[in-house]
């Protein structure tokens, strides 16, 4: 039996390739904390529950409960559950923050896709993506979003680039 200690840094090891951030924050190392974590290495799947906080570099994602599944030894998806889960990363230095929120987060590392459903937000910079269901797909650097039912919508607000924020103060 593998003392929990080791057992974490053998998850937070096959973490890794969620970091999709600056490629500065690969080299940085993985934290994760949470009130309470289980292994089960006869299926590679591990739940921690509790205040759960991934971080590495840029990049963190707060959950109320994360699931994390890994086959082969190979890190295969993320599911991550909260009220809200919260998500932030820096794709690169160029490029503002992304800043994320949903009920629940999905990371599937071949599809190099995020999906996040149930009150879905995504703001990057003065642009912010809403809809009940938000699909960030990593390699395309593209964002579906999708309402559910019959009149739900789904809102894009996109700055043109180049501008400046509009000024919220008003003129004397």
């Amino acid at each position: 039996m593998i003392p929990l200690n080791h057992r974490f840094g053998l998850v937070l090891a096959l973490v890794a390739p969620l970091a999709v951030a600056l490629p500065e924050d690969r080299e940085q190392p993985i934290q994760l904390e949470a009130n309470r974590g289980q292994l089960d290495q006869k299926t590679g799947v591990s739940v921690y529950e509790g205040n759960v906080v991934i971080s590495q570099g840029s990049m963190r994602l707060s959950a109320d409960t994360v699931t994390i599944h890994v086959k082969n030894n190979n890190f295969e998806r993320m599911e991550a559950v909260g009220n809200p889960v919260n998500l932030r990363y820096k794709p690169t230095v160029s490029k503002p923050e992304i800043l994320g929120t949903s009920k629940q987060v999905e990371y599937n590392v071949s599809d190099a896709k995020v999906v996040m459903t149930g009150n879905a937000r995504l703001v990057q910079g003065q642009d912010v993506f809403t809809g009940d269901r938000m699909e960030y797909d990593l390699k395309q650097d593209m964002v579906r979003a999708q309402g559910t039912g019959e009149n739900s919508r789904v809102q894009f607000t996109i700055q043109p680039h180049g501008q400046n924020p509009p000024s919220t103060a008003k003129k004397p």
